[in-house]
């Protein structure tokens, strides 16, 4: 039976190790799919930029990749949205059919694990759903830390980005102060 895993955060912008953790959880047989589900532009980050530009960064990203797809389910929202309401979104996702409803997984960092006590209705989704969690390593590097790199115009970014991800943000000059 299918295993799909939903991906979702920022992705302010897509950086490498966002694909290479989905490609990686592929390749394990972990999961045989990977959705990424961007957050709305409700969603409270400072820097955020604006959804547009994040669900084209990345579905450029993924775009040779046969099994990591993009959803725009919560980006259509109009509204503040809390995990809870996140995940009764995905459960409508085109991606989840009858016979692999049972095999749906959210991918979360540990960083936000750790958080969900915290969450609203955590009560309500801290046993409904099923998890994967991805342990940050010191040596990654953050979202925050390529845009301040992108910033300040530090061509050593690149290392961090898909190619076609890093020419999408100058061309669009994405993140500069």
């Amino acid at each position: 039976m299918e295993k799909i895993g939903f991906f979702g955060g920022c992705f302010n912008p897509p950086n490498n190790l966002h694909i290479e953790i989905a490609n990686n959880l592929i390749k394990e047989g972990k999961l045989d799919k990977i959705v990424f589900v961007p957050v709305n532009d409700y969603y409270k980050k400072q820097g955020l930029i604006n959804s547009k530009h994040r669900y084209n960064m990345l579905k450029i990203a993924i775009q040779d990749y046969s099994n990591m797809f993009l959803e725009d389910i919560e980006i259509k929202e109009n509204r503040v949205l809390y995990a809870c309401d996140a995940f009764e979104l995905i459960k409508k996702s085109k991606f989840i059919t009858e016979k692999n409803k049972n095999n749906i997984y959210y991918i979360l960092g540990s960083d936000n694990y750790k958080k969900m006590p915290k969450w609203n209705r955590y009560d309500e989704i801290k046993n409904k759903y099923n998890y994967i969690v991805i342990n940050r390593k010191s040596s990654d590097i953050s979202s925050s830390k390529i845009r301040e790199m992108l910033s300040k115009n530090e061509v050593c970014v690149k290392k961090y980005l898909p190619q076609n991800v890093y020419e999408y943000i100058i061309k669009n000059k994405l993140y500069i102060v």
